[in-house]
């Protein structure tokens, strides 16, 4: 039998209860926007690569020849020797993670649901591979010291794997240029001098196998010795980082032409833009903010975020990724000779 009054007993029991749990909810809730931070067992990093299938992030550290793998939380879960693991590649489906063996003269490929090492391609002796690019079935990497420096590409498509090396003129570059992809620039590598402070962006079209330049500035917006290149989600807009000017600057792929300006600081060493848009400046500030959060096109940020306060620790040159969802921002942190931390920054 059903009883009337019941049902407005308990909602009158619910309102009673309400002041007694909500602010603590309320409390809760603010919490989880904080960052979180975790210690690392290195004092350096080279890259990093978030995986969205496994839910892992991976990092990179040439001086220990090593590669760590966490989790979305920032718990390490996992370190992998890799010689002079220098830049990280993860494959489309994810299945496969790159890594450039400046140490060991190849390229790995590890398999992320079982972290075993399935192939390594040697890319000649002395060549040193220093940073990656897939672009299709073809990985693109930089190689060499000095002016001696290169690109070469591996070739994946087949059966049997082909390396190829000496593929742009002698003498273009200063040292291994950063490189750079995206599956939504089918065809097209960019390179980024950074050995040098008047720095070179050059936007290469891979689609025949062997680079052709589109596209080529020197010091583009005025940017001094570049720390970072990033693409936004869609491939339209490259994000050239350098020490100088005291801003981030966003540039049209196209013709490399400035689109925006993000007003920061002194010394932008690092930036991450995310699938909903939301843009991550970072600059290199021992004492006070470490990052500025842009919705994309905005003229002021949304947030700002002082990582360690009073430490004397900044964030780390190419120290910011987003996870694939866009709801978390990875940030590294360090001083000379000190282990680095992880933070885990909700959106």
């Amino acid at each position: 039998m059903r009883r009337p009054g019941l049902r407005a007993a308990v909602g009158v029991l619910v309102l009673l209860l309400l002041p007694l749990f909500g602010p603590s909810t309320a409390a809760a809730a603010k919490t989880t926007t904080e960052p979180t931070s975790t210690a690392l067992p290195i004092s350096y990093h080279a890259d990093m690569a978030v995986d969205a299938v496994h839910r892992r992030l991976y990092i990179a550290d040439i001086v220990t020849s090593s590669v760590l793998v966490t989790d979305f939380d920032g718990r390490l879960l996992r370190t992998l020797d890799k010689p002079g693991a220098a830049d990280l590649v993860l494959s489309r489906d994810s299945r496969t993670l790159y890594v450039a063996l400046s140490g060991g003269d190849a390229i790995a490929a590890v398999d992320t649901g079982t972290y075993r090492e399935k192939a390594r391609y040697a890319t000649g002796e002395g060549t040193a591979p220093l940073r990656l690019a897939l672009a299709g079935d073809t990985l693109w990497f930089s190689y060499g010291s000095d002016w001696d420096s290169n690109i070469g590409s591996l070739d994946l498509s087949g059966t049997r794997p082909t390396v190829r090396l000496g593929l742009v003129p002698w003498g273009t570059w200063a040292g291994p240029p950063m490189l750079l992809s995206s599956p939504a620039a089918p065809g097209v590598v960019i390179a980024g001098e950074q050995y040098l402070s008047s720095s070179n962006v050059t936007v290469y079209d891979v689609s025949t196998g062997k680079p052709v330049v589109r596209t080529t500035q020197d010091n583009p917006g005025g940017v001094g010795t570049i720390n970072d290149l990033v693409l936004s989600p869609d491939a339209a807009t490259l994000f050239i980082v350098g020490g100088y000017p005291y801003h981030h600057l966003a540039f049209r792929l196209s013709d490399l032409s400035v689109v925006h300006t993000y007003p920061t600081t002194s010394y932008p060493n690092a930036a991450a833009v995310s699938v909903k848009g939301e843009v991550a400046a970072g600059i290199d500030n021992s004492y006070g903010q470490d990052v500025y959060l842009f919705q994309s096109g905005d003229d002021k940020p949304s947030r700002i975020i002082d990582l360690e306060p009073g430490t004397g620790r900044s964030l780390r040159p190419r120290g910011l990724i987003w996870s694939p969802d866009g709801t978390r921002l990875f940030a590294l942190t360090g001083e000379y000779g000190a282990d680095l931390t992880l933070h885990v920054i909700p959106a």
